[in-house]
């Protein structure tokens, strides 16, 4: 039997059966999985439960950073990775992971993640994030916010072109509605801070985006999927701030 590669992987779910499989398949060798899971009902679980190294629980949703903060307290590994249900490691990455632990040298690992849409990868828009997803779990933290979460390293960290593969096999409608719920966290993360919002900005938030990705970012040279793009970037960026408006109109009242 190989051994282990001594890291904890660690993944929040919600109804993501369609991907998890694909997923756990590049995880057999880790040491364990932690995964998650906020109440699929779509049998994520069961799916998760085949895999030997995967130890699943169940969390109440609690935002983004507070539920992946719980997963990684749940790691019992010096290294850990995140990684999201529908994403998957390819080979260079899974090197890059054995060569970091193994060397010990750093405390995180930056890469790529890139963005394929129903198995195809953009052209012209969608360039590669820059993440990390590997560190000690001793010199990474979450910062409180509800979305767009990021892993705080207080440590040395090396980079790579490795690359972690975004499986979004979305519909556009599916895109619209995690925009939409997305805008909301935004709203409340920025009404906490106390964050307002003008009228000038509801009036030109909108088409500014949409201009700024579909001309300034090149979206238009990806056709039709660049246009629902860009106009999905201005619908998010709008709903932001109209429910922030809403949020401080209904603190308004309530004073």
């Amino acid at each position: 039997m190989f051994q282990k590669i001594p890291v904890s992987a660690y993944i929040i779910t919600l109804n993501e059966a369609n991907n998890i499989g694909a997923c756990l398949d590049r995880l057999v060798e880790f040491d364990e999985v932690i995964l998650v899971d906020s109440g699929s009902t779509d049998g994520t679980v069961e799916l998760a439960s085949h895999y030997e190294n995967v130890k699943a629980s169940f969390h109440q949703w609690s935002g983004f950073s507070e539920q992946k903060a719980h997963a990684l307290s749940l790691c019992r590994n010096d290294w850990v990775l995140n990684i999201d249900a529908d994403e998957i490691l390819t080979d260079k990455y899974l090197e890059e992971v054995i060569r970091v632990v193994g060397e010990n040298k750093v405390d995180a690992l930056e890469s790529n993640r890139t963005l394929y849409r129903w198995g195809k990868m953009p052209k012209h828009f969608g360039g590669d994030d820059r993440l990390i997803r590997l560190f000690r779990k001793s010199a990474g933290h979450y910062e409180p916010r509800r979305v767009h979460e990021g892993i705080s390293i207080e440590g040395k960290v090396e980079k790579t072109d490795a690359t972690i593969n975004h499986l979004e096999n979305l519909t556009y409608s599916q895109r619209i509605d995690k925009s939409n719920k997305y805008s909301q966290a935004k709203a409340e993360d920025k009404f906490e801070k106390g964050n307002g919002v003008s009228v000038l900005t509801l009036v030109f938030v909108f088409p500014l985006t949409f201009i700024q990705y579909y001309f300034f970012k090149g979206y238009f040279l990806g056709g039709v999927d660049g246009l629902l793009t860009s106009f999905n970037a201005a619908f998010y960026n709008f709903m932001k701030y109209a429910k922030l408006w809403e949020l401080k109109k209904g603190g308004a009242r309530k004073r």
